[in-house]
């Protein structure tokens, strides 16, 4: 360490004379920001309000959508609106209950059961409209699952001419928006008289989603272990026999990720459904904007029945939510 030595103080370091300056430390270590404590402060400081303002951003939307659902027409209304309820109130999902029973037929049922009169002026069948979806998208996924399954099994497992362009084919059909295929889709579905029914859609949504299915379930064939395959055949197994018996098992997880995207794509899709479907039939996207009625549109509704359909999907994406994230990552293995 260098030392200077001054008339009036005497003999002095660096030390001495960088006491004083809050950026000696990082001039004399470059890595001040990993190897010391107060850089290590700062960087947690940093992560953490960065993660916090990320969360927030995140789950402001659904904490106002519960906001809005708990409050009346008139507290909606306020100028400028309230962050919490003043005066919390279920009134939301009385109606939007009480539509659902008196479009769907129950509220007679009701009245007999319970006593109770059910009127709404509200027509839309809230639990109709969660079981169309539910149709939908259950019959999409699988027909996505099954065909590119058997799609990526043989583009992995096969060697063939064309297979590398018929893979960045898939890859670039992706890349389209939906709408730019509307009008050809259309006239097919009119061609096989398949207007306002629900086959039409989980044909479409199948066939949209098939090609991140080939791409997500290739990546796991890719990386299957050949000795695996290999056993299967000693054992006397045919092709069709090792692919069901064998691989179809391993690929558990692989295959409710793939299966997740394809419900959940089939789930939220507006377009198409809003298009080929008219009001009985409709899914949920379409469903909820018919509570949209311009400048009489109770938001509070519109805030509950999203919840209400919301629901079915959260419980089961949190049931199987580790089976996604596996199934992301299933590539990964090694033999």
């Amino acid at each position: 360490m260098a030392t200077t030595t001054d008339p009036d103080t005497g003999p002095s370091t660096d030390a001495d004379a960088n006491a004083g300056d809050p950026t000696a430390e990082f001039r004399k270590n470059q890595s001040w920001l990993f190897d010391t404590t107060a850089g290590t402060y700062l960087r947690k400081i940093v992560v953490g309000f960065v993660s916090t303002v990320s969360l927030l951003y995140l789950l402001f939307p659904l904490y106002w959508m519960v906001v809005t659902a708990l409050k009346s027409t008139q507290e909606i209304q306020q100028i400028p609106p309230t962050v919490f309820p003043e005066n919390p109130s279920l009134e939301g999902f009385r109606l939007v209950i009480e539509s659902s029973l008196e479009t769907g037929g129950y509220a007679g049922v009701v009245e007999n059961v319970f006593g109770v009169t059910i009127s709404s002026a509200i027509n839309v069948d809230v639990i109709g409209i969660i079981l169309n979806s539910l149709k939908v998208s259950i019959g999409a996924g699988v027909i996505a699952v099954v065909l590119g399954t058997i799609a990526s099994y043989v583009l992995s497992r096969r060697e063939f001419r064309g297979k590398n362009a018929l893979m960045s084919v898939l890859l670039a059909s992706l890349m389209f928006p939906g709408t730019a295929i509307m009008v050809p889709e259309w006239e097919l579905i009119n061609t096989l008289d398949l207007y306002d029914t629900h086959l039409s859609l989980i044909l479409i949504y199948g066939a949209m989603t098939s090609p991140f299915v080939v791409w997500l379930m290739k990546g796991f064939f890719d990386e299957f272990p050949d000795s695996i395959i290999e056993a299967s055949r000693i054992d006397q197994c045919s092709s069709v026999e090792t692919f069901w018996y064998v691989i179809v098992p391993m690929a558990r997880n692989s295959l409710i990720a793939s299966f997740i995207f394809a419900f959940l794509l089939a789930w939220n899709e507006l377009v198409f459904a809003l298009t080929l479907l008219d009001n009985q039939n409709y899914t949920v996207p379409p469903g909820l904007l018919t509570f949209v009625q311009g400048f009489n549109t109770q938001w509070n509704v519109v805030a509950a029945a999203s919840i209400i359909v919301s629901l079915p999907v959260l419980l089961g994406l949190a049931y199987i939510q580790r089976y996604f994230v596996q199934g992301l990552t299933g590539g990964a293995i090694k033999g």
